[in-house]
């Protein structure tokens, strides 16, 4: 069909774009792509309206920075989630986040909810789209700080429907007291990245559609339109890379992940990144 004409050669046009990465068959394939961007696009505008806070101050020059941080290796990453034909990558982005924050503040790795945030945070749009700072912000003003289990709050929005918000019989899993915006530079948003974390981003997704595998050197890096979680990096690969947790099942990608060269501001991966803040579990008592 024309459809997949188009798409193999936009497929070949990536490719030839980044010869360090790979493109074919993907779940998406069988997708205009005005299908793709209404479908996954999470608006620009939701964006562009974000108030610019006062970001975090990083030292960049702090020694003893690993060469490769990889947060999967240490068990602070869940696995691989769906978000299905619903715009709602901002609250996979902050989940994800709030996750491995939970986890690296003292407790289990926990499946948190992001049916609480599609359903119930009105500051946000749903399947429509969303930020993940108002995300947090909903969370620690609306909600006391707490986030429900994916257990007793499982995820029903996967073919574009929004149920109503109900917070009986759900469970908090994790709580947060705030969030922070991250310095637009690459190499402090790494340090704290290996001393904090993972933490969430919003890139252009233009050259995602087709990938399959190997590190996106030459990405689309014109508009902000998806949430993701950047959980590591590595400086002494040939092409030093990002890499970053999508929700699109493990079928896409490599198992879900993507990896970005890093130095250049690729997708725009820089430009907005945050964290939750979660009070570390015990705090060392201070010296006399």
């Amino acid at each position: 069909p024309e459809r997949v004409r188009a798409n193999l050669f936009l497929a070949r046009l990536h490719a030839a774009a980044n010869p360090h990465a790979t493109f074919g068959v993907t779940p998406f394939s069988d997708l205009t792509r005005e299908e793709f961007r209404s479908r996954y696009h999470n608006g620009a505008a939701h964006f562009a309206a974000a108030q610019e806070r006062a970001r975090v101050p990083v030292d960049v020059e702090v020694v003893g920075v690993p060469e490769a941080v990889d947060w999967r290796e240490r068990g602070a990453v869940t696995a691989v989630k769906d978000q299905g034909k619903c715009g709602s990558c901002w609250a996979f982005s902050a989940i994800g986040n709030v996750e491995s924050q939970w986890f690296l503040a003292g407790h289990p790795l926990t499946r948190l909810s992001e049916q609480m945030l599609v359903s119930c945070d009105k500051t946000d749009k749903g399947c429509s789209g969303g930020r993940m700072n108002g995300a947090f912000e909903w969370i620690v003003e609306e909600n006391n700080g707490a986030v429900y289990t994916e257990r007793s709050y499982p995820y029903r929005s996967c073919f574009g429907i929004t149920p109503p918000c109900i917070k009986f019989l759900r469970k908090v899993g994790a709580t947060i007291t705030g969030y922070v915006d991250l310095p637009k530079d690459e190499k402090g948003i790494a340090v704290l990245l290996a001393n904090k974390g993972p933490f969430s981003a919003i890139i252009d997704f233009a050259s995602w559609r087709f990938y399959t595998g190997g590190v996106l050197t030459n990405c689309v890096s014109k508009k902000p339109g998806h949430g993701v979680l950047l959980v590591g990096y590595n400086d002494s690969a040939p092409v030093p890379y990002w890499i970053i947790k999508n929700s699109w099942t493990t079928l896409w990608g490599e198992e879900g992940y993507i990896r970005i060269a890093k130095g250049s501001n690729q997708c725009l991966v820089k430009d907005r990144v945050s964290s939750a803040v979660v009070i570390p579990r015990s705090r060392p008592t201070p010296e006399p």
